[in-house]
């Protein structure tokens, strides 16, 4: 993507809002208020920007975000919060806005561009349409998990990438978090290798990756809004669906399966972005404090999605449902299947040889 054209979609941007984590909707992103009502919930739930009292010492930093409190994300970046705030002295304040109170991802990608919104946290995905590469987070089985794509990240190949993007954008990227990876669940069918996809009905985003990346494996991959999930499982119009384990549980769609599959083939990576004005006007040992304990938020926040996963495995597993670990050889299968799809939408933008550099970390 040419320079001219990164910039002028930042002026201009029009994107899907987070990772899809239904059938047909995001459970992060709530759908966009008009302005007067995100200006009105600004004010009754949050301080706003500029209601926000501060010593002449203390640099107030706002943190968008449309995850809610309660999720692990929020959790682990206001105690991330409290801690540089604590270590400067007051010199720091990061002061997080969670559950879209300024907005959608697309408002805070326009604010930390211009400067409006100091930082934020946002869908790995939503950040193709400002920097291609950035489709590699998509790729279907390329991340085993949390920590593979934390591995990733670390390393020097991700850096360039962030690099280039900064360097486009304005925009820094100073951590990773990771919202779940997503898994199959069927109704009748174990899925244990790729001939056992053939013919299953099952439920997908109506995002062209999707359909195209299941109908490669042999389903008939169905578009089925998220609230008739339910109601077509139990009357059979969907034999099956792909969900993170999470977003399965809180919606008790699991009462309608009996296998659940550990495919991992789509994570939910997200990532905390910064205003490059804003970080280079912190000290350096005002960065060094908040790049620490951005680190340790997103360790704990993968324990944390690890500890959650496992507990609603559990209480899930009590129910009836069997978890089937799939298997190297049959994980081989599924990614030379979608070999066509990944060429297809992804080939002109990333290098093959960097994919499998990635699928053969340790």
């Amino acid at each position: 993507m040419k320079a001219k054209k990164l910039f002028a979609m930042i002026l201009g941007i029009s994107m899907t809002a987070g990772l899809l984590s239904g059938c047909g909707n995001s459970s992060t992103s709530r759908p966009e208020a008009p302005e007067e009502t995100l200006q009105e919930s600004a004010t009754d739930s949050e301080p706003s920007p500029e209601e926000t009292s501060s010593s002449p010492e203390t640099k107030t930093l706002t943190l968008a975000a449309t995850l809610g409190n309660s999720t692990s994300i929020i959790q682990t970046t206001t105690t991330m919060s409290e801690k540089v705030k604590e270590e400067t002295g007051g010199a720091i304040d990061i002061q997080v806005f969670p559950d879209s109170t300024l907005g959608g991802q697309r408002d805070f990608l326009e604010g930390v561009s211009m400067g409006t919104v100091d930082m934020c946290i946002i869908a790995a995905g939503a950040l193709e349409d400002f920097y291609d590469p950035y489709a590699l987070y998509s790729v279907p089985f390329l991340f085993r998990d949390a920590e593979h794509t934390y591995e990733f990240f670390k390393g020097e190949t991700s850096q360039s990438i962030n690099d280039k993007f900064l360097e486009l954008t304005g925009m820094r990227i100073i951590g990773l978090y990771n919202e779940g990876f997503r898994q199959v669940w069927t109704k009748d069918t174990p899925i244990h290798a790729l001939s056992d996809f053939s013919g299953l009905k099952l439920c997908v985003p109506e995002v062209t990756l999707y359909i195209n990346m299941f109908s490669a494996l042999g389903c008939n991959a169905t578009v089925l809004p998220v609230g008739d999930l339910y109601t077509g499982l139990q009357t059979g119009l969907v034999d099956g669906m792909e969900l993170p384990i999470g977003s399965v549980y809180g919606a008790s769609t699991y009462e309608q399966t009996k296998y659940c599959t550990m495919t991992n083939h789509i994570g939910g990576a997200m990532f905390l972005l910064v205003n490059e004005n804003v970080w280079q006007s912190l000290s350096e040992g005002e960065r060094d404090c908040i790049l620490k304990y951005v680190e340790e938020a997103s360790a704990q926040d993968r324990q944390n999605l690890e500890n959650e996963t496992d507990n609603y495995k559990t209480e899930i597993e009590a129910t009836g449902v069997e978890f089937i670990e799939l298997a190297d050889e049959a994980r081989v299968e599924l990614v030379d299947a979608m070999s066509s799809v990944v060429s297809e939408l992804y080939g002109e933008i990333l290098d093959e040889a960097m994919l499998d550099e990635i699928r053969s970390m340790k």
